[in-house]
């Protein structure tokens, strides 16, 4: 480590404790960096824009097919062929999706549907950070929370980003096969760390005074009540 990656670390104080060693890698994510990776791979690494659901989100969208999201604002991370716009559409009043591959960027908007918008955006990134409003979002889909994630301090980024975004009553969703998947093809040498299981989903999400509750597959992070207001 050089002395200026070494004074980035020592000056980021971490929130949890997974053992991750690349507590900060020092350089800013961008989309351009998954795109390159996705050229070397031989099978769909990023864009799912021609591909049917995988397992774990045609799970979340069964279980979407019965949600009570009537005139609700949602926000899916990683887009896809857009299975959940299309599902959601003239249900949820807003549906909002970022990727980090431009097919499915091109792909989504391509599709012309109402109160449906489409990001070119890491989720990992001071952009995706910023680009919403607080309290936007009463239900945010993400089948795998740590994914693509290049170091702790911008994991902890998007936990930052996801708790701002969330609606006093909103959750996020997150899928056990997803949690499970990182990535083996050399972007940013993501570490093995980041393949979650629920202990270490449940050991970040009480970082972020969120707690987790366990569906078969499916998890729900949702802010956690104080004792008074669960004896109410």
């Amino acid at each position: 480590m050089t002395e200026s990656a070494s004074l980035r670390a020592s000056a980021f104080s971490p929130r949890f404790d997974i053992g991750a060693q690349r507590i900060d890698c020092g350089r800013e994510p961008h989309v351009d960096t998954h795109e390159a990776a996705d050229q070397r791979a031989s099978w769909p690494l990023l864009d799912y824009s021609a591909c049917e659901p995988t397992e774990d989100q045609a799970a979340i969208n069964r279980w979407l097919a019965g949600a009570a999201l009537d005139g609700r604002d949602v926000l899916h991370v990683g887009t896809g062929n857009s299975s959940v716009a299309r599902l959601l559409a003239g249900k949820a009043r807003r549906i909002v999706s970022v990727t980090v591959a431009r097919n499915e960027w091109e792909h989504g908007r391509a599709l012309g549907l109402r109160d449906y918008s489409v990001h070119l955006l890491n989720k990992h990134s001071l952009a995706f950070a910023e680009q919403f409003e607080p309290a936007s979002f009463d239900c945010i889909l993400d089948n795998n929370l740590a994914s693509f994630a290049c170091c702790q301090r911008h994991l902890e980024r998007y936990f930052e980003a996801l708790v701002r975004l969330l609606k006093p009553e909103g959750f996020v969703l997150t899928h056990w096969l997803g949690m499970q998947w990182t990535l083996d093809v050399g972007v940013d040498d993501v570490e093995p760390v980041w393949r979650l299981d629920a202990g270490k989903l449940r050991a970040i999400a009480a970082a972020y005074q969120l707690s987790v509750e366990r569906e078969d597959e499916l998890f729900f992070l949702r802010r956690a009540r104080s004792a008074a207001a669960k004896r109410s």
